[in-house]
């Protein structure tokens, strides 16, 4: 057994070392395999955590080897590194499997090897030490967070509760309808409860899908648990929310605001540097492009507009940005992936106000941590998000969210289990809280 290491995180009054670590197979919402990773610790304490997936992936993500190589890099080659060692240093154990791999996107053991033991260790350490997931995230994110006093992140017992963002009708890789956005969303006013944002999601849901019944449109949902009609342009499915809201008897603007996950690299053409709507036959250059986004920003009380642009061309982020900041939260997903290092380029370069946080676009909890620390740092909104493909046991992101000090959750629409199941952890939360 490797020699007892003094934690550089959490203080405790005992440590129990990890005896063991193992991993094997589950079934994910879109019944594909995933890893799960199983960590055992000297006192007996057990605790697995399960990697979810993107159907929508940035190109400098952290990369996911094959199911059956994640689980043999796991037990053959991360355990023996890890195993002796405290679970309470969770730089410690990150920096291993990093030093391990030796990749700067964890395409030797996997990020989805990687991140399956991290998330597992923290919930171990936590359950060990008889501590709520969140509050001991949170005591690990403080840690090391060099500005807790700037008001950036909870402090003590205070907690602040993040407003959803419910993604209600789905479109590009979520869905198979033709509409290029991905996610088309709801937003409750922040000034609202965390339970009374819930509701306002529910109820916007449920006049969303009889508004679509009484066209004759499916109400079959996406990957996200938003509904999915085959037919609808950009603006058409921007009007369902419309009608959406004003029928659940909210007022638009006040209320209830709307946002999109455009995903826009799912449709742009890098050969030609055109984005392609198929669906209404429209081919736009980048010039082009901004001109759509402004009748949108024009006709719709849009507050939150996700990877509006191909990740890659980031002087278009910097026009964009420069152009529409004002009106709107220009959101940074592909263009950052949760990566510090990309993301110290994109505030250089001046391209985003708000990011979103995944912790397997990366690979470890300690990564997170760094990248939300540099977000919150330069005044960047933060949205903790769920992935396309999840499990509808884990609730580690709404956890993560709570711990952090997230502004925004993004967890899909308020149906399917895997969705449901992280909005009613942090209610769980909420009310013992208040």
């Amino acid at each position: 057994m490797a020699e007892f290491q003094k934690p550089l995180t959490l203080a405790t009054d005992f440590m129990s070392l990890i005896k063991s670590i193992t991993a094997y197979k589950v079934l994910n919402s879109r019944s594909d395999w995933t890893v799960r990773a199983q960590v055992t610790l000297e006192d007996g304490t057990v605790a697995s955590q399960t990697v979810p997936e993107g159907a929508s992936k940035g190109e400098n993500e952290s990369i996911s080897v094959p199911i059956d190589e994640a689980i043999r890099n796991i037990r053959i080659d991360i355990a023996p590194a890890l195993v002796g060692k405290s679970p309470f240093n969770q730089r410690d154990i990150d920096e291993t499997m990093i030093k391990l791999d030796g990749t700067d996107n964890d395409s030797n053991l996997g990020g989805n090897a990687v991140l399956a033991v991290s998330l597992a260790v923290a919930k171990v350490a936590a359950k060990s030490q008889g501590k709520e997931l969140y509050t001991y995230l949170r005591d690990l994110y403080l840690e090391g967070n060099d500005s807790a006093d700037s008001g950036e992140a909870p402090k003590g017992s205070d907690f602040k509760f993040p407003t959803p963002v419910f993604n209600i009708l789905n479109g590009g890789k979520h869905a198979q309808n033709g509409l290029p956005f991905q996610e088309f969303m709801v937003i409750p006013a922040m000034n609202l409860s965390y339970e009374k944002k819930l509701e306002v999601g529910v109820a916007c849901y449920k006049t969303l899908k009889e508004h679509l019944h009484s066209e004759d449109l499916s109400i079959g949902v996406g990957d996200e648990g938003g509904f999915a009609p085959v037919g609808l342009s950009v603006k058409e499915a921007l009007d369902k929310l419309v009608s959406a809201v004003k029928e659940a008897n909210f007022t638009l603007g006040k209320d209830v605001f709307l946002g999109t996950d455009v995903a826009a690299g799912s449709f742009y053409d890098q050969e030609r540097s055109l984005y392609i709507f198929e669906d209404a036959g429209m081919e736009l250059t980048t010039d082009e492009f901004f001109d759509f986004y402004e009748g949108l920003l024009k006709d719709y009380p849009l507050i939150y507009v996700e990877d509006p642009l191909f990740e890659a061309d980031f002087a278009a982020w910097h026009k964009f940005f420069g152009r529409f900041k004002e009106k709107t939260m220009v959101v940074g997903d592909d263009l950052v992936v949760t990566n510090a290092k990309i993301l110290e380029k994109a505030l250089q370069e001046k391209t985003i106000n708000a990011v979103i946080v995944k912790p397997n676009q990366v690979g470890s909890l300690t990564e997170t941590f760094d990248f939300v620390r540099l977000a919150q740092e330069n005044g960047l909104v933060v949205t903790v998000s769920h992935r396309s493909g999840d499990t509808a046991e884990d609730t580690f992101v709404s956890d993560l969210a709570l711990a952090v000090g997230a502004d925004f959750v993004k967890f899909g629409a308020t149906a399917r289990g895997e969705r449901v199941v992280k909005y009613n952890r942090i209610l769980e939360i909420y009310h013992q809280k208040t």
